[in-house]
């Protein structure tokens, strides 16, 4: 760019004339930084042991309305679940069925957290040192089951400064044929005891 402008300047061009081609020649006045910027961005955690079908159709409905979905799977530091054989489902195991269940989602990003809480694992990731950037929104995932939406009160304080918080309204919970939700521990069980490798 200096090159550029000592050259305008030896061919005789105007201070008007220089000073627009400075202001066009300035990289860092780029207001698209970013193609995917603003976005929505919608942040579900859990511990997933294992992600099942209702956890699937979960992340479906935010993908359907978010730009994109950060499925954040925690990493509890107490005795984790178990199949009945007595097998742990790791963070690990919980990852590669979630590669599997959302490989034909191409907005959808699957993460293990350090955190043993799904909710510290939201606020980091939504809060001051997360990647959000100003002008992005967050909608913090949540299924209308069982107040699970709850645990979203006073979210507001965590988030980024120039981040807008959607307000969080949840989404239905996908039934099974018998009318009941879908359940991790239904999940385990029906692994039964022939489980020795989850993926």
């Amino acid at each position: 760019a200096n090159q550029i402008i000592g050259r305008a300047r030896r061919s005789g061009m105007t201070e008007e004339e220089i000073l627009e081609l400075e202001i066009i020649e300035d990289e860092s006045d780029d207001p698209v930084v970013d193609a995917d910027y603003p976005k929505t961005v919608a942040v579900v955690p859990g511990a997933f042991k294992p992600p099942h079908k209702g956890h699937l159709d979960m992340v479906r409905k935010y993908a359907g309305i978010a730009d994109e979905v950060v499925v954040l799977i925690s990493r509890p530091t107490k005795s984790g679940r178990r199949l009945p054989n007595g097998r742990e489902i790791t963070a690990e195991d919980s990852l590669k069925i979630w590669n599997v269940l959302a490989a034909g989602l191409s907005n959808v990003r699957i993460e293990i957290s350090t955190h043993a809480s799904p909710i510290n694992a939201a606020y980091e990731y939504v809060g001051d040192e997360g990647p959000l950037n100003t002008g992005d929104k967050v909608m913090l995932g949540c299924s209308t089951k069982g107040g699970d939406c709850k645990r979203w009160t006073g979210a507001s304080k965590y988030i980024k400064q120039g981040v807008e918080l959607v307000p969080v309204t949840g989404v239905e919970p996908t039934m099974r044929v018998s009318g009941a939700p879908y359940s991790a521990t239904d999940f385990r069980n029906a692994l039964g005891d022939s489980a020795s490798d989850i993926a």
